[in-house]
């Protein structure tokens, strides 16, 4: 016979998102493995951060949906949506913090290797030109350009994807 009394415990049960944050905090350690070589280190920290991404806009984007709906029901582990929230804002601040600092020390560790993330401003003219003939060779043939006016509903855009807003002003 089951205990319904231990069943209704929320101290046996673990928040779900607040494991996936572990889970994820150990992606993150994984970057910081020597065993791993450098860029297999870059990658683990490349899946911590999209990891993330994902977890903002589906997990915390429904309990932030809970907490406008004003839902007050907690979960099996005792906690509100908005308990939730804070706990989640707490620990995937302190998240961000340490995949800041994993980034800005691999990053020397990778330049150390002789691979270099270099800013616009330190490419030779000659490193530049091959860039803008690849760019407009690869890239720019497959950009969409998308209008938003009276004529035009707001276009769809993608989670994740790279986009660039102008407004056009006539200047006649």
């Amino acid at each position: 016979m089951i205990d319904t009394d231990a069943t209704r415990d929320p101290g046996r049960f673990i928040n779900r998102e607040l494991s996936w944050l572990s889970f994820n905090e150990r992606v993150l350690e994984e970057s910081a493995n020597p065993r791993h070589p450098a860029l297999e280190q870059l990658r683990f920290l490349a899946i911590s951060a999209t990891n993330l991404d994902e977890f903002f806009m589906v997990r915390v984007a429904g309990l932030a949906a809970q907490v406008r709906a004003d839902v007050r029901s907690r979960s099996k582990d005792g906690l509100t949506p908005r308990e939730q929230l804070r706990a989640i804002r707490s620990r995937a601040g302190a998240l961000m913090h340490r995949q800041q600092d994993r980034w800005t020390a691999l990053r020397s560790e990778l330049d150390e290797k002789g691979i270099r993330v270099l800013p616009p401003e330190a490419l030779s003219p000659r490193e530049n030109a091959w860039l803008e003939d690849f760019f407009l060779r690869e890239i720019f043939p497959v950009l969409t350009p998308l209008a938003c006016d009276p004529a035009h509903p707001f276009p769809f855009l993608p989670n994740l994807g790279y986009s660039l807003a102008l407004t056009l002003e006539d200047q006649a």
